[in-house]
């Protein structure tokens, strides 16, 4: 089986405290960004189902303290990896992260699943399907992602059952085969819709597909939807209020322009040094993104009063009466009002660390947006002028009372890859990831 173990080598040799070299970042503005973390796996922690005789021991809530019964599959792929971070800085012990690894994959074991696929939300106690909800591509692979960090760090059993899971997965069942692409979702009740036709949170679909250990693909769905993006999804941003933010190197975006967009896959997968075989370097175009979002909420400050150089940040989360997936431009559809998710900065430190830094200081200010688990999920001030928008006016200003996991764990992963590279170590060695990444074509930079 081939591997790229000479790339995983390099990586190691270069392992450094990435990000923490800025001179202008100072430990004191550094505090606020690790009790973030410190915070988030206390949520994982604390509000997961910690009762061993339950059926859904190890399940993570979606949100807290919203929806006690609902369980997210993604979160779970958060919290499992989530908790070598909470061994290594100290939280807990290496034996209570292993009994809770080990037992969350027990559970997941037992789980039902369609051709290896999770449902995207179940229920807290039984691992029962709850709202209808789909049977998630997206979700189940960060639930494997986690499972893989989680299973490397313990090896033995842990990693056994991590892979018992993967292996699990018939990926071909998810493919369109008219379109060779992913399908977007699938439902029992009336089968499978939209497509995966565009670059967003999807990348370590791809990797984890075709390296797979038994059901994996080539490279054909990475390729069409490279393609795809490449005519439709590529473009600069030009700043109208400030020109020097103006990104003018081309890079591709996402359909909405949400910031967990460039993120999701990255906290797994250490794109920093590697480049595909069209030279593509996903790192950089994340970063270019971060850029261009960063300026584009510059742009509407004037707008809306939460927006300015420390405060920013435009992605999928609560706002005013309703939860939506916000963005920034360039995009082919964005929508905005106001509301910043403070996760989406802050899990922005691996790409934008100064502004990143500053907008986790500047949230803090805000004693409503902050409580046990760290930074809520989201919260609008309002228009600077009410006419500008009189239905957010009516609402504002306005703090989310919720948690959301999938939130947290972004901004946990980030924040640890920052300080110490942990989850990308882990889920770079794993030899089925390598895998993956040679068959898609991906070599050293």
């Amino acid at each position: 089986m081939k591997k790229i173990i000479l790339l995983i080598m390099i990586l190691a040799i270069g392992f450094v405290l990435y990000g923490c070299d800025n001179d202008d970042v100072t430990p004191k503005e550094l505090e606020i960004v690790y009790e973030e973390e410190e915070l988030s796996f206390k949520y994982f922690w604390e509000t997961s189902n910690s009762d061993k005789t339950s059926d859904g021991y190890g399940l993570s809530r979606d949100r807290y303290s919203g929806n006690p019964k609902i369980a997210s599959i993604a979160a779970v792929g958060f919290s499992l990896a989530s908790i070598p971070a909470g061994v290594e800085n100290g939280w807990i012990t290496k034996e209570e992260g292993y009994e809770r690894a080990l037992g969350t994959l027990n559970t997941l074991l037992k789980l039902e699943r369609k051709e290896g696929f999770y449902f995207h939300f179940i229920n807290m106690q039984t691992g029962k399907r709850e709202w209808d909800s789909e049977v998630s591509i997206i979700d189940t692979g960060l639930l494997v992602a986690g499972a893989i960090v989680a299973g490397e760090y313990f090896q033995g059993e842990v990693l056994e059952k991590a892979t018992e899971i993967y292996d699990g997965i018939k990926w071909s069942f998810y493919v369109d085969n008219n379109k060779k692409m992913f399908y977007m979702g699938y439902s029992p009740e009336s089968g499978p819709s939209g497509s995966w036709d565009h670059i967003a949170e999807q990348l370590i679909l791809y990797v984890l597909a075709a390296g797979a250990p038994t059901y994996y693909t080539n490279d054909s769905l990475y390729r069409k939807m490279k393609d795809v993006s490449e005519s439709t999804y590529k473009g600069t941003y030009k700043s109208t209020l400030n020109p020097e933010l103006s990104v003018t190197t081309p890079f591709y975006y996402t359909f909405n322009g949400s910031l967990f967009q460039y993120q999701f896959s990255h906290a797994f997968i250490d794109f920093r040094n590697i480049v595909d075989a069209d030279g593509t370097n996903w790192h950089e175009n994340s970063v270019l993104a971060t850029k261009a979002h960063y300026a584009y909420v510059q742009d509407q400050s004037g707008n809306y009063l939460t927006y300015d150089k420390d405060s920013w940040g435009l992605s999928a989360g609560d706002g005013p009466g309703e939860y939506n997936a916000y963005g920034g431009k360039p995009s082919k559809s964005n929508k905005h009002n106001g509301t910043v998710a403070p996760y989406a900065a802050i899990a922005s430190i691996n790409f934008l660390e100064k502004e990143s830094i500053a907008a986790a200081n500047k949230f803090k200010t805000y004693d409503q947006l902050w409580g046990d688990y760290g930074f809520k999920d989201s919260f609008n001030l309002g228009p600077a002028i009410p006419s500008y928008n009189p239905s957010v006016a009516g609402k504002t200003p306005w703090y989310a009372s919720d948690y959301i996991g999938i939130d947290k764990g972004i901004t946990l992963l980030m924040i640890e890859n920052y300080r110490s590279e942990l989850i990308w170590k882990y889920f770079m060695q794993n030899e089925y990831v390598q895998d993956g990444l040679e068959r898609l074509g991906f070599s050293k930079a």
